[in-house]
């Protein structure tokens, strides 16, 4: 697995190294790990392997027996349905991307996203192209507004490229996926939580920005003033005083102002038109 996701040397060595040093867990242990990789126990499973792996500083444990999963459970259901290794591939790449965001936030190597990579082992969510697309059903993955039990949730990874085209090939991609391997999802809306559907950024991008673009998309049905998701996803989980949150990009520059102005950013629910 780390050769098939290109993980970061530093961490490469680590996952040798608990390799090497015999890395274990008893027999539930290993029952919630290989839990991980069926939707239905994929969430006991995690909290169950959370707490057997008590004290884990970084994330390095939770991330080898992750990948271990993806390796041993993950691999072959994607086998079984016939999806095609490049969507395995570029699907537990989120991995990487998880242990480098780390890095950019923090300044060292870890692994903090236990709580949703379960997603992308159980074969719920998939990267097709620049996008993910996630089959949603239990109820704290569907939002009320959507007004229906199940929907295909679409998010939008941190080295997503949001312009029209990259975005119009994505979702038409994603609809022969689910249609060929997941023909029992006919007719899910697709729906998106995320602070790029916020109208605020109506007042702080460029009329043509690829964001607002993006936005356009969707038929925005709720909003949440109070989230604070662009903490994260603009300041890169800088918890400075909003005085004090850098400067170095024009959106940054102009949603600081728009905060400290007393505006709020929070984040939008919507339904792909």
């Amino acid at each position: 697995m780390v050769e098939r996701i290109g993980l970061p040397d530093e961490v490469d060595t680590v996952m040798r190294d608990l390799e090497a040093n015999g890395e274990s867990l008893p027999a539930d242990g290993m029952d919630a790990v290989q839990g991980l990789a069926n939707p239905e126990r994929r969430v006991e499973s995690w909290q169950t392997l959370k707490s057997m792996l008590g004290d884990d500083p970084c994330g390095f444990r939770m991330l080898y027996w992750m990948l271990y999963a993806a390796g041993a459970y993950t691999f072959p259901e994607y086998c079984r349905l016939g999806i095609p290794d490049n969507v395995f591939d570029s699907t537990m790449a989120c991995f990487t991307r998880f242990v480098e965001e780390h890095k950019v936030s923090y300044g060292d190597y870890g692994f903090d996203r236990d709580f949703w990579t379960y997603r992308q082992l159980s074969t719920r969510l998939f990267r097709l192209s620049n996008l993910e697309f996630e089959l949603a059903c239990d109820a704290k993955d569907v939002p009320s507004v959507a007004g229906v039990p199940r929907v295909i949730n679409l998010h939008i990874p941190s080295d997503a490229h949001l312009d029209p085209d990259h975005c119009d090939q994505s979702i038409a991609r994603s609809r022969s996926f689910f249609a060929r391997f997941f023909p029992d999802w006919p007719g899910v809306p697709y729906m998106c939580e995320s602070w790029l559907l916020s109208p605020a950024l109506e007042q702080l991008l460029p009329e043509h920005a690829h964001i607002l673009d993006f936005q356009h998309r969707f038929d925005i049905l709720e909003t949440r003033p109070d989230a604070q998701d662009w903490r994260e996803w603009v300041f890169q989980r800088d918890p400075a005083p909003i005085a004090d949150l850098p400067e170095r990009t024009s959106l940054q520059r102009a949603m600081k102002q728009f905060l400290l102005d007393g505006g709020k950013v929070g984040i939008g629910i919507g339904r792909l038109r």
